[in-house]
């Protein structure tokens, strides 16, 4: 799936820090920025989310 926008939101949960990533998508091709949708992409641990923008980092400079 195709998003117009992906959010980061840091929630504490059981005593652990997560990294909620949502995106927004168009419910229809001609649908306006209001109409957009949230879709729950993946919730990640700090851990997680350290090695995603390591990979990520690696990636982006090649």
């Amino acid at each position: 799936m195709e998003y117009d926008h992906i959010e980061v939101r840091v929630r504490e949960r059981e005593g652990r820090r997560m990294y909620e990533l949502d995106g927004y998508f168009r419910p229809h091709p001609e649908s306006k920025p209001p109409e957009y949708r949230r879709q729950p992409i993946v919730d990640l641990t700090e851990d997680q989310a350290r090695a995603l923008y390591d990979d990520l980092e690696e990636h982006l400079s090649e």
